[in-house]
């Protein structure tokens, strides 16, 4: 596997695999890749990567839902709940979407719309209730939500950035070696020894 070793900072074209791979604009595929996951990568024309990161990031996140109860995704910042998780949810773009909007409407005073889809919980009670209902799949299901996210970040590093090389073993030049092969004469080494032992027998030797 070959890649080019020096890549301008505003290309658009990468070697992998020894073919010229044209990322396309970078900034527009890393946006489509975080509102749909693949969709960065099927704009570049990178099929495969794009099914497979769609169905993995995808399927983790739904669930995460399934889990969940369909609670666990919610966007909150008050005395009910401070949902910081949701910051890492959002990652998967899109689909997680309707939680900001849900918030935005409860702040404006407004009731949820969707039927209270990924609303976020009314008091302290409804929060309660939601984990008790599901045991301990409210959590699971955040967890899954989350790491939905975080896989999808890695995602969109990929489509603005391409594939990265894989890493290269460094190698020791040629004054490392000689350094390590170099040996002291024997007769130099054979003294320094001889030397070495008389100290130690005077140290110990009364005084």
């Amino acid at each position: 596997m070959s890649y080019s070793p020096v890549r301008p900072a505003k290309s658009s074209v990468v070697i992998a695999d020894g073919e010229p791979l044209d990322l396309g604009n970078r900034e527009l595929a890393a946006f489509l890749a975080w509102l749909v996951p693949g969709a960065g990568h099927y704009y570049q024309r990178r099929y495969l990567k794009s099914a497979i990161f769609c169905i993995a990031i995808m399927s983790t996140f739904l669930l995460g839902m399934l889990v969940g109860g369909g609670r666990c995704v919610y966007a909150s910042w008050n005395q009910v709940d401070a949902r910081w998780q949701y910051v890492l949810q959002a990652g998967v773009g899109l689909p997680a979407m309707p939680a900001a909007y849900q918030a935005y409407r409860v702040g404006k005073g407004l009731p949820p719309a969707m039927g209270g889809f990924m609303a976020p919980p009314n008091s302290v009670a409804d929060l309660s209730e939601w984990n008790e209902k599901s045991s301990s799949g409210f959590d699971m299901g955040t967890l899954y939500t989350m790491i939905a996210g975080l896989l999808n970040i890695l995602v969109i590093f990929d489509a603005w950035g391409g594939p990265l090389p894989p890493p290269v073993k460094p190698t020791r030049g040629k004054d490392d070696n000689d350094a390590d092969n170099t040996e002291s004469p024997p007769g130099e080494k054979a003294v320094t020894e001889n030397t070495v032992a008389e100290n130690q027998v005077a140290k110990a030797s009364p005084v």
